[in-house]
């Protein structure tokens, strides 16, 4: 039985084909050197150092490499979500 606030399958094989030709035409955009929208790129800026706060907490707590959130608090793991979106976002949003 489905629920109510999940997504159909429809629905996510179209979200997923949509974000593939959005990142299918950034790649090509930098390919050719065409920046559609240079001041887009602070939204990567601002969700790198997100990330990059995440990270150090790690750092802080004697965890030189690690990947994903499993060894971050929770608080920090959504920072490193939001920071790893904003990045994805930012990037097409500065090529596309």
């Amino acid at each position: 039985m489905p629920r109510e606030h999940e997504f159909s399958r429809f629905t996510q094989i179209a979200v997923w084909a949509l974000v593939a030709v959005g990142f299918g035409a950034a790649i090509l955009n930098i390919a050719h050197g065409d920046v559609s929208h240079p001041g887009a790129f602070w939204i990567v800026l601002g969700g790198f150092f997100l990330f990059a706060t995440a990270k150090f907490s790690m750092f802080r707590k004697g965890r030189w490499i690690s990947f994903g959130t499993a060894t971050m608090s929770e608080n920090m793991a959504n920072v490193y979500r939001l920071g790893s979106w904003l990045m994805a976002v930012g990037i097409l949003a500065t090529f596309v």
